[in-house]
């Protein structure tokens, strides 16, 4: 019933409102000046990381570029898995909600982690060779960048 009410008011010279003609600026905005480094990837995306203190706590926020949609309430897993050893990371938040851009047909994701300085230390220096993104019913993995 909609659809047809929108095709009658474009016919008449009014403003075509559906979602699929909106051009997102902002979130592909977003999508092209990620902050932070990027330490992982995959075709048209990947991982950027930064670093943040509060009151003696360490956390890691992460965004997340890619062709997945990932939204849960139930949060996720972050593995950096290297030759030797696997350090897995639980994230801070449990509500995760991708955005999408239409523009680059792309979903960005920002989780942040708790880390401990033994974690920024192997993060920081790669040792890790790849990183998977855990959810319930959902996984990416990630080539890290050396």
């Amino acid at each position: 019933m909609i659809k047809i009410l929108k095709t009658i008011v474009t016919k008449l010279g009014g403003v075509d409102t559906s979602e699929k003609n909106h051009v997102d600026t902002y979130t592909e905005n977003r999508i092209v000046n990620v902050p932070g480094e990027q330490i992982a990837s995959i075709e048209n995306g990947g991982i950027w990381i930064e670093f943040q203190e509060l009151v003696e706590y360490n956390f890691m926020n992460i965004i997340v570029i890619g062709r997945k949609k990932h939204k849960t309430f139930a949060g996720c897993e972050l593995v950096f898995v290297s030759d030797n050893s696997e350090l897995k990371l639980i994230s801070d938040s449990r509500e995760i909600e991708s955005d999408f851009s239409n523009v680059s047909n792309r979903w960005i994701t920002a989780i942040s982690f708790d880390v401990t300085n033994q974690n920024i230390d192997m993060i920081t220096n790669k040792e890790a060779t790849k990183v998977n993104l855990n959810f319930k019913k959902d996984s990416e993995s990630f080539e890290i960048i050396k």
